[in-house]
């Protein structure tokens, strides 16, 4: 038992909340590192190994300043409307992931998310496993 109680809230209360909030991180989680994979091995299929510099260059777009590993998640969504080897990416997927940025940010921040919010992340996620993983694959 912890010698901390917070008022209003039971033991079984938090418990719940943090297996929910557990959950939504292991979600964000498989989207965005799932993405982030996807477009590298796209870029990397339709520019070469130095597709981090060559597709700018190409698209005429201003060079990178930091490292792909380190782009955020909404960098990553972005990515898949400037590039036309994304075409195949639907506006659907598109759309759904842009929704689940600021869903994204409070999972990132330890913010509680809604059940609502869960249920669209739920959804994104099943949609970006079936979409993008069969895409790797390939």
């Amino acid at each position: 038992m912890s010698k901390f109680t917070l008022i209003g809230e039971s033991q079984g209360e938090i418990c719940m909340q943090t297996e929910f909030m557990k959950q939504a991180y292991g979600l964000v989680y498989e989207i965005e590192n799932c993405l982030r994979r996807y477009i590298e091995q796209t870029m990397q299929k339709e520019y070469g190994v130095g597709w981090f510099i060559e597709g700018p260059l190409v698209m005429k777009y201003k060079p990178y300043n930091k490292n792909y590993n380190t782009f955020h998640f909404h960098e990553l969504v972005s990515m898949l409307r400037g590039y036309p080897c994304f075409v195949e990416t639907t506006d659907t997927i598109y759309y759904e992931l842009t929704q689940t940025v600021e869903i994204r940010n409070k999972v990132a921040h330890s913010q509680d998310i809604s059940d609502k919010e869960m249920v669209l992340l739920q959804r994104v996620h099943k949609m970006v496993m079936e979409q993008v993983l069969l895409k790797l694959s390939t």
